[in-house]
């Protein structure tokens, strides 16, 4: 362990996901805090559980980050970061774009585009 991110605090949005999970184990491997939100408990255990013996340095909580009073509840909790990445999105793939449904194009225009913005 290198500790380049030792007394850095960092939040993961999204920080349970395939690539979220993938930053997180990395920055605790770094020696970051890292905070995480997420939307399932059982994905934030499972990354708990891969953090090991840097787990006490993971905390977590449970945003839809598609909604702006959460994310203003987030951003009041969290107080100064050295880090923020977004990791937040979803991919609904083997459909083309104009076959579609509405549905789908909003869940994934949400979660990739407007939780970004919010």
């Amino acid at each position: 362990m290198a500790n380049r991110f030792a007394g850095k605090t960092a939040l993961v949005a999204g920080g349970t996901g395939g690539l979220g999970r993938a930053v997180s184990l990395a920055f605790l491997n770094e020696g970051a805090k890292v905070l995480v939100t997420y939307r399932s408990e059982k994905e934030f255990s499972a990354l708990k559980g891969a953090a090991g013996v840097d787990s006490n340095s993971l905390n977590g909580l449970q945003v839809d980050v598609t909604n702006p009073m959460e994310v203003t509840g987030l951003v009041e909790k969290v107080g100064a970061l050295d880090i923020l990445v977004n990791a937040v999105g979803a991919y609904s793939g083997g459909t083309p774009l104009w076959e579609t449904d509405p549905e789908t194009f909003e869940k994934m225009m949400s979660l990739n585009v407007r939780s970004g913005f919010i």
